[in-house]
């Protein structure tokens, strides 16, 4: 028996996200004891509490069958079904008569927003837990005790509820937090704090849908800075750190917020944006370069930096990552090019030409 069931959960759970199969195991956990208590009830001639058992029953088997067929929950989903189980015990909680299953109702309803926290956004949590709230009191009120008893086992229940949901309510917004940091740190480059390689792949997508949006081409510069091997070998590496730091500071400062900035390698950066027109590409990058001239500061060495400038119209249906970085290449040979002629300077890619000085 034990590994017939086994088997057919596996079969249920089978390509079945996390939080579906949680909800389909305690579906089925709740179901089977309720078909028990009703044959048991109605053995003893306790037929209002079997007919409430059976239907209690019918609708946690129902919300497996639901669950097993759609295998992936949304929010609508979960918050559907974690309300017909708040309900489904608040009624035979209320309306059986045997106290053991009323307490077992009550337990319960202390356990099920705890799932919602996992499963649920903040306004879906706090509406289980309202609910649970309001079950465990009518519950504790209609128990068979005097009504001091039963006034102190409502409150006693609430604190059951209250307690637990706020300690996992905290510990699971700090694992989401936690783990956006992580996203974070993992697309970010430590240094400069700007995106790292990985970050192309994780926002080329919505930079190329903004930029056909906007009918406008997309621009890619690659930014080097002159001559920096000698910043390092003259004033140490740290100091070459914090020059680094102060140019992808002075860029940040000159883009946009919704332009995507790269550091892709050592001392090159990359600016992935989309502008009207090549004027506005120029009259950017140009920005650009002035500005860093003004990076500097009592412990800092004057820097420039050359730019190579590419832009192109991407297809909508192209993989946005590999557009880019096909574009960020093109943008790499004119950064050569401006290395060529003298460095700081910027050179603008055109397709199928020599690159051209662009000032």
């Amino acid at each position: 028996m034990v590994t017939a069931w086994r088997s057919v959960v596996a079969r249920a759970t089978a390509r079945m996200e996390w939080g579906a199969a949680t909800i389909l195991v305690i579906c089925l956990t709740a179901a089977l004891p309720l078909y028990a208590l009703s044959a048991y009830r109605w053995s003893v001639g306790a037929l209002g509490d079997a007919r409430l058992g059976v239907a209690g029953a019918t609708v946690w088997t129902a919300m497996a069958g639901y669950v097993a067929l759609r295998r992936r929950l949304g929010p609508w989903d979960s918050g559907t079904l974690v309300a017909l189980a708040s309900t489904v015990m608040v009624v035979l909680g209320v309306g059986l008569d045997d106290l053991n299953v009323r307490w077992m109702c009550a337990t319960a309803l202390v356990v099920v927003p705890v799932a919602s926290a996992m499963l649920l956004r903040a306004r879906g949590v706090a509406i289980t837990t309202a609910v649970a709230v309001v079950g465990v009191v009518a519950i504790s009120l209609n128990l068979p005790a005097p009504p001091v008893l039963r006034a102190y086992a409502a409150l006693m229940m609430v604190a059951m509820v209250v307690a637990p949901i706020s300690v996992v309510t905290v510990l699971v917004r700090r694992m989401q937090a936690a783990r956006d940091l992580a996203r974070t740190l993992a697309v970010t480059d430590p240094l400069t704090g700007l995106a790292n390689r990985r970050g192309i792949e994780e926002r080329a997508g919505a930079l190329l849908r903004a930029a056909a949006a906007a009918g406008q081409p997309v621009t890619v510069m690659a930014i080097d800075l002159d001559h920096f091997k000698s910043v390092n070998d003259t004033h140490g590496h740290a100091v070459g750190d914090r020059v680094l730091t102060a140019v992808a500071q002075t860029l940040t400062r000159v883009a946009r917020a919704e332009d995507l900035l790269v550091r892709l390698g050592g001392e090159e950066l990359g600016w992935i944006s989309h502008f009207p027109t090549a004027a506005d590409v120029v009259a950017a990058a140009e920005r650009l370069r002035t500005a860093v001239h003004e990076t500097t500061g009592p412990d800092l060495p004057a820097v420039s930096v050359s730019v190579g400038v590419a832009t192109a119209h991407l297809a909508a249906d192209s993989d946005p990552a590999a557009a880019v970085l096909g574009l960020l290449s093109t943008a790499d040979r004119a950064l050569y090019a401006a290395k060529r002629a003298g460095r700081d300077r910027v050179v603008h890619a055109r397709p199928g030409r020599e690159p051209a000085l662009a000032r």
